[in-house]
């Protein structure tokens, strides 16, 4: 009777189960009413399917409840809860609004996979397209640098203190477009005035090691530039800019006749050209005649981007994606003195052997082909390639073409209505130099990575692991991970994270991520002069590791309809061979020098990448958030706070004995920054303010303060200091110059339509004078008019 019974119960459960029904209907955008395509329709028991080029999806479902979720990028996620019957037929339109709670934010940087901020295991910052648009951004960089924790020196990026100034090589920021690396081969530095300002999304920076899902160079964190895919209606746009430097306070510095200018525009198109192919086209013009004299530049870009979907397989995509630059620019690297600090040294004659100004033509151009498969189970398939090229050719002989051939393929899985996902790829990347430098040379990287990320209840949970192999020429990964005694010919990482939701928009987070960073072709091997300053090679460099840690709680909030957020991080990252490179004495032994000829001194200073044993850096970052209305106002804010304590952990090592100051505090780092920004929106007008703020610098090389000529050399009983040696007036100015930076931007728009707006906008509004690392005055106070026009 028991085994009857049983069985009966069996059948009845296994009838209920196969009973299924029908889900329906059409998705449309909330402010176009047009059909919002590839809405990603997924149910808690894992069914998924994506919307149609007419917005219609199908889902076949249990009978019973069925928790049902509706997203796509951009847009506001959509939950609802469905009961239907056996052979039933539901029919369930849906509208969607654009996302505009910051705590409603999807990014895809963390894990590969879209995800709300708030689920996020680290910390994360977004910086959305308006701010881009707003500041009259001509390069990426300028509106990157108005992320809290974040510093720009001449275009490398430092997260929380992790980079010092690495002189155009090597960089432990990953600066990625969508989700592809946009590193050269050769220095491994940013490209910035390649990156299609005119066509971004969002911006999304993940602070602290990144290595696992995203390599090497990702040791200190992230920078993702997302782009834009068409939406229902399509879209032209002309943005068309000038501006012009005010002189500076000090009117010494002054070099030119007239004030210097730049202007030009850039232009998008994007489409759905018919129901299965997007396509979305841009150009960027800029022509400038650089504050620093000698320092112009003429440039021109123009990008397509395509995508198509497959008429045949359901949730099949493909396209390719090309942005080709040119570029005319002259490189300017150290002032000429205090009193002529905006003018080169050596002079600004091209021809001259002791100018530390180089021209430069220099071409960018890559080439993205990609595969996206969804499938109805639950499963994406990704093939993403690029072809990345950088061809520098200058006026000194000193050329160099690289190539980048990445090619990675991304699987990911959702389980149980992505209460559980898994994100699984392998990555080959192989790199070529021909350089008039440091010779030709290859680079090769083979990586496979995994990540899980769960969630139960409150609580998310998320791991992941990564296997690197790098080979530079000869040199390749030797582990620091052994089994049995026996080192792997791979190096492993490893990261782990959680997040808490104690209540709805409070979020307590922990993570932990190693960093893995093999040094770049530059770095090992350049060797050359620019006038004066000479650059060392050291083949004998080794891979940098380390970690971060971090402790962090975001708080939401509303006030009527003002969203916003309160982000506090406590963190903590640790280095070990850390890469720096310093600014040294290169006396060669037994050879005598004229202490009274500083110009035969000079040859003998330069600059070498080093390892430099061990450091860490603590500290405490807060950022606030937020976006609404209140009463009738419009406002933005994005604002933050970053406390630094960057320190050697080994004072007895040959990187301590380079530096200026006698604590050990890590050179080119700045203690204290704030971030701000913030708007005003009031019936087509808007008001906004920006503010940067860094501490006194506290530590650089030694020798830009002075020199000592050891006495084996000289023959002399004493070491002689020599200030001034290698960068006239310096030590002075640096004496005098010890409160820090405090800059402010102002921008005032009309909006006449939904079409056609008009901004003016002042950077350095009170005309500070202020520097980044030695040697390099930024500018003075800018005017710039910027005229934008829709349809």
């Amino acid at each position: 009777m028991r085994i009857y019974l049983l069985c009966l119960l069996t059948f009845f459960t296994l009838f209920s189960i196969a009973q299924k029904g029908v889900l329906t209907g059409i998705i449309k955008e909330k402010e176009s009413q047009e059909p919002a395509i590839n809405v990603l329709v997924e149910s808690n028991l894992g069914v998924r399917v994506l919307s149609d080029f007419d917005g219609k999806y199908t889902l076949s479902l249990p009978a019973g409840l069925n928790e049902i979720k509706y997203s796509l990028f951009g847009l506001e996620d959509v939950d609802k809860i469905i009961d239907i019957k056996a052979n039933d037929t539901i029919v369930l339109d849906i509208v969607m609004g654009e996302a505009n709670e910051n705590l409603d934010v999807v990014v895809v940087s963390a894990g590969k996979f879209e995800q709300k901020v708030e689920d996020i295991t680290v910390s994360m910052n977004v910086i959305d397209a308006d701010l881009v648009e707003n500041k009259a951004t001509v390069t990426c960089e300028q509106v990157v640098e108005q992320t809290p924790g974040l510093t720009v020196q001449d275009g490398q990026v430092s997260i929380r203190g992790g980079s010092g100034f690495a002189y155009g090589a090597g960089s432990r920021v990953l600066i990625m477009v969508d989700e592809l690396p946009m590193l050269s081969g050769d220095a491994n530095d940013a490209k910035w005035n390649a990156i299609p300002v005119e066509n971004i999304e969002q911006i999304e920076i993940i602070k602290g090691a990144s290595s696992v899902m995203y390599g090497s160079s990702a040791l200190n964190g992230v920078i993702n530039v997302r782009t834009k895919y068409p939406r229902s209606k399509p879209l032209t746009k002309f943005n068309l800019y000038h501006g012009i430097y005010s002189d500076p306070r000090r009117k010494e510095l002054v070099w030119w006749n007239r004030n210097p200018t730049y202007y030009g525009g850039n232009f998008l198109h994007s489409e759905k050209v018919n129901p299965r192919f997007d396509l979305v086209t841009g150009a960027n013009f800029l022509n400038s005649t650089g504050f620093r004299q000698g320092e112009d530049e003429l440039r021109f870009r123009f990008n397509v981007n395509t995508r198509f979907l497959s008429k045949k397989y359901d949730g099949l995509s493909y396209g390719i994606n090309t942005n080709l630059q040119y570029a005319k620019t002259g490189v300017f690297v150290l002032w000429d003195s205090d009193s002529t600090a905006l003018q080169p040294m050596g002079g600004a004659d091209p021809n001259s052997e002791t100018t530390t100004l180089t021209f430069q033509d220099g071409y960018r151009f890559n080439v993205d082909p990609y595969l996206t498969y969804y499938s109805k189970n639950g499963d994406s398939h990704r093939i993403r390639n690029r072809w990345f090229q950088t061809i520098n050719a200058n006026n000194q002989g000193r050329g160099s073409t690289a190539n980048v051939y990445y090619s990675e393929y991304q699987y990911s899985h959702a389980f149980d209505s992505a209460q559980a996902h898994l994100s699984a790829g392998l990555v080959h990347t192989y790199s070529t130099v021909e350089s008039d430098l440091y010779g030709d040379h290859f680079g090769r990287n083979l990586a496979s990575f995994v990540q899980f990320d769960k969630k139960w209840k409150k609580f998310n949970f998320s791991g992941g692991m990564r296997f690197e192999y790098f080979k530079v020429d000869t040199a390749k990964t030797v582990s620091s991970f052994e089994i049995a005694g026996a080192s792997l010919p791979f190096q492993p990482v490893f990261r782990s994270g959680l997040t808490y939701k104690m209540f709805e928009h409070t979020i307590w987070r922990a993570s932990y991520g190693q960093g893995y960073r093999f040094p770049s072709i530059a770095e090992k091997f350049a060797a050359t002069n620019i006038g004066t300053v000479s650059i060392y090679p050291n083949e004998e460099l080794q891979p940098e590791r380390g970690w971060s840690a971090e402790i962090g709680l975001k708080q939401g909030f509303k006030i009527k309809d003002f969203h916003g957020f309160i982000d506090v991080a406590a963190f903590w990252t640790e280095y070990t061979n850390m890469i720096e490179f310093v600014f040294d004495e290169f006396f060669p032994e037994g050879q005598s020098i004229n202490i009274n000829n500083t110009d035969s001194l000079a040859k003998y200073l330069g600059f070498q990448a080093r390892n430099t044993e061990e450091a860490r850096i603590t500290g405490i970052d807060m950022t606030i958030g937020g976006k609404g209305k209140i009463k009738d106002v419009g406002v933005t804010i994005f604002a933050g706070y970053t406390y630094m304590n960057p320190i050697a952990l080994n004072v007895d090592s040959a990187y301590y004995a380079t530096t200026s100051d006698s604590s050990n505090t890590l050179k080119f780092r700045f203690r204290h920054l704030i971030k701000g920004d913030i708007q005003f929106d009031y019936k087509g007008f808007a008001l906004g303010f920006s503010c940067r703020y860094n501490s006194f610098m506290e530590n650089v090389d030694r020798t830009f303060i002075q020199v000592f000529l050891p006495k084996e050399v000289l023959g002399s009983p004493n070491d002689i200091p020599l200030g001034d040696l290698f960068l006239p007036g310096y030590p002075k100015y640096r004496e005098a110059n010890q409160n820090g930076d405090l800059v402010f931007d102002g921008r005032f728009s009309y909006e006449f339509s939904d079409n056609l707006k008009l901004a003016f906008i002042v950077n350095n509004l009170l005309n500070e004078e202020y520097m980044g690392r030695p040697g390099n005055i930024r500018a003075p106070r800018t005017f710039v008019t910027q005229f934008t026009v829709k349809f």
